[in-house]
Order: C-alpha cells, then sequence, then structure tokens
C-alpha cells in the first residue's frame, strides 16, 4: 500500500489530550503523506483541532465510568466507526481507547498501535475494579502491533504481569517537547510583575496530583519566607474521581494560601513568571509534560520521587525529588530552592534545558512512531 493512500485514526478520550499532547504527532503524519482522521469526545479544542485541518468524529466516553461491563458497549462504538472510516492503521491514546479500542480494531481487522501515558488512577490503589482491568489489558493488549511506553516502570509492569509481548513493547520518553517553542529566549521580553519567588503547578487539578501537598507545604514555607507565591495553572477536571472542587480552590485563595491562574493552552508566560515548576504527584505518571516544559524553558523543577517524574529529575542537578504525600519534604525542597543564589538555581535550569534537548525533544518521538507506523506498513 502506497503510504500517501494510508489512513490513520487516533483515537483519545477528548480533543483536548489530543491538542495538548498529539498535535505534533499528527502534523508529521500529515506531512509525511499519510491521511489522518481524529476520534475523541468534543470539548473546547474540538475547533482548534478543526481549524488545523482534522477531522474529528465524536465518541461518547464516559470518562468517569467505573463499570467495565458498562465501558465494553464501546467496542460497539468503535467498532462502527472502524467500519464506517475504513482506516488502515489506528493509534490508541489512554486506558479506554487503549483496551476497547485495540478490542474493536481485531474485530474489525484494522490493525493499531497502544500508547501506555501512565496508568492512572485506576492503579493508584488495590481494587476490585484493578484485578478486572488487568483482566481487560491481558485480553486486549494481545491485538496491537506495537505498545509504546513513557517509563520503564509501567512496561516492566506490563511485562511481570504477562500482559504484553516484550517484542511489541517500545519505549520513549513520554510525548516529548517542542524545544524551539518552550525555549529559554521565550522569557526574554518578559517583566516580572515582582520580585517575590514563585512556585508553580501545571496540570490537572486533582489530589492525586498532590495538591493537597502543595498546599500545605506553602503554609510552611511561608513561615519562614512570606513573600513567597504558590500558583496552580489547570483546570478543574470535574469528571475526574480526584478532582478538587472549585469550592476548595476559592477557600484556598481566600485564605491567600494559593493564586489560581485559571486555564490555558500557551503555558509559556506563565513559566516564564516563576521561579520553579512543581509537581508532587503520587498519580500513575506516563512523563509528565507540565515538567517537561518548565525544564525546556530552563527552570529548576521539583517532583516526587515516583515513575515518570524520576526519569526527568535528576535530584540536585535540574531539582529536587521527594518522597510522595510528604508535605514537610516538599517544603524543605522548596526552601532548599528559595535559599540557592541566582546562580546555583540558573545552573539547575541550565542542566535541566540541557537534558530536555538531548532526551525529551518531541521530534525523537516523533520519529519512533514513524519508524513503527513505517514497518508496519511494510508488512
Amino acid at each position: 500500500m502506497r503510504r500517501g493512500k494510508m489512513k490513520i485514526l487516533l483515537i483519545s478520550n477528548t480533543s483536548r489530550s489530543l491538542y495538548n499532547f498529539r498535535s505534533g504527532l499528527m502534523d508529521a503524519l500529515k506531512e509525511n503523506g499519510f491521511r489522518v482522521a481524529l476520534c475523541a469526545s468534543f470539548d473546547e479544542c474540538t475547533p482548534k483541532l478543526q481549524k488545523k485541518g482534522f477531522r474529528i468524529i465524536p465518541v461518547k466516553l464516559d470518562r468517569k465510568g467505573k463499570n467495565p461491563l458498562k465501558d465494553m458497549m464501546l467496542i460497539a462504538s468503535f467498532y462502527r466507526i472502524l467500519r464506517r472510516e475504513k482506516p488502515d492503521l489506528t493509534l490508541h491514546f489512554s486506558i479506554k481507547p487503549n483496551i476497547y479500542g485495540a478490542m474493536a480494531a481485531r474485530l474489525a481487522r484494522v490493525k493499531c498501535i497502544n500508547t501506555v501515558t501512565g496508568l492512572g488512577y485506576v492503579f493508584v490503589e488495590e481494587s476490585l475494579l484493578l484485578k478486572f482491568v488487568k483482566i481487560l489489558y491481558k485480553i486486549s493488549f494481545r491485538f496491537p502491533e506495537n505498545i509504546f511506553f513513557q517509563n520503564n516502570h509501567d512496561l516492566n509492569f506490563f511485562m511481570n504481569k504477562n500482559i504484553i509481548n516484550k517484542n511489541k513493547a517500545i519505549l520513549v520518553s513520554g510525548s516529548g517537547v517542542n524545544v524551539k517553542y518552550f525555549h529559554p529566549d521565550f522569557c526574554k521580553g518578559f517583566k516580572r510583575k515582582n520580585k517575590n519567588f514563585v512556585f508553580l503547578f501545571i496540570g490537572r487539578l486533582l489530589w492525586d496530583k498532590g495538591i493537597d501537598q502543595f498546599v500545605k507545604a506553602s503554609k510552611m514555607v511561608r513561615q519562614r519566607y512570606p513573600q513567597t507565591e504558590f500558583c496552580l495553572l489547570g483546570r478543574i477536571d470535574k469528571e475526574n474521581p480526584s478532582a478538587v472542587s472549585e469550592k476548595v480552590i476559592r477557600d484556598w485563595e481566600k485564605e491567600k494560601l494559593i493564586k489560581y491562574l485559571g486555564t490555558t493552552h500557551d503555558v509559556r508566560s506563565f513559566i516564564c513568571q516563576s521561579d520553579a515548576v512543581v509537581l508532587p504527584s503520587f498519580y500513575k505518571e506516563g512523563l509528565p509534560r507540565s515538567l517537561l516544559e518548565g525544564m525546556a524553558m530552563a527552570k529548576p523543577i521539583i517532583a516526587t520521587d515516583i515513575p515518570g517524574c524520576r526519569e526527568v529529575v535528576e535530584d540536585g542537578k535540574n531539582g529536587f525529588l521527594v518522597p510522595p504525600k510528604d508535605h514537610n519534604a516538599l517544603a524543605r525542597a522548596m526552601i532548599q530552592l528559595i535559599e540557592l543564589s541566582l546562580k546555583e538555581r540558573e545552573k539547575l535550569g541550565s542542566f535541566g534545558r540541557e537534558k530536555a534537548v538531548k532526551e525529551f525533544d518531541e521530534n525523537n518521538i516523533i520519529n519512533s512512531y514513524l519508524e513503527a507506523i513505517t514497518a508496519i506498513v511494510r508488512k
């Protein structure tokens, strides 16, 4: 089959996730002569994708649903879409498309590639649901041609549980970061609003992301450095069981514990106004984009010592690692960073920038996908 005639369908849970994390891949596929279509639920990013020239097929996907039997209906939904669209290959992202999309692709005799972008909230604690999800993974992950993983922990987890054939696995450095777009030079035209030290959290406002630890640490740090600012940038993900409510955020603001900056599709100006990017997550991360973006813009980073984060942070070289769910340790790391000289902080930032360019350039990850797709085409 000629590449120019090959149609690829990307399936994810939301248009938002495709726009924020897969735009580079989608553009590269188009540039390489593939016909590209998207399948996801509609949201505020749907028009942005359409403006880029992508057709989006809507699918009803309950992200907060925890009933696997009900979710099995997704197989039928995906199957109908595949039969109608007739793609040559599907790329699946996030848990439900990985499981039910792969099953539907098998039934429709369409080749597919899965991407594990982290294990998600289902894997935070042992439960009956988790046991059932593992069974579904074992069944569905027999079908993809390849399975991309974003960190060694997740890859080893799937191999140790005999969920995957190791010959199908491909390890990449997350979704990568556009190191030209996220560049320290972007900050040259920005003037800081004040001289206060600013810690910035970027991401969905979930308890599992360590928001509580961030706020508790802010109280401790302010006892020594009262002018320090703690900012939250990201959406309130109401559909997620771990969502922090808007009321809680507003209460924290009233207590002047944090500043809520709202949401944006371009975080660069906010990174410029900060001194460090912080992610105190105990969520099952893939490779956190917020840390990569902060690093690419030469900001020191502080994160928890968990899979996904520890691949990004080299303790003492580009930031600090702290134990998960430990606001005391987080506060100590923040104070340690504040007390470094400007030259020492710039050294951390420079090391991070070099690491981002060397290890996490988005183009390297995109090339891994293109190589896998090309190999499938040649079969």
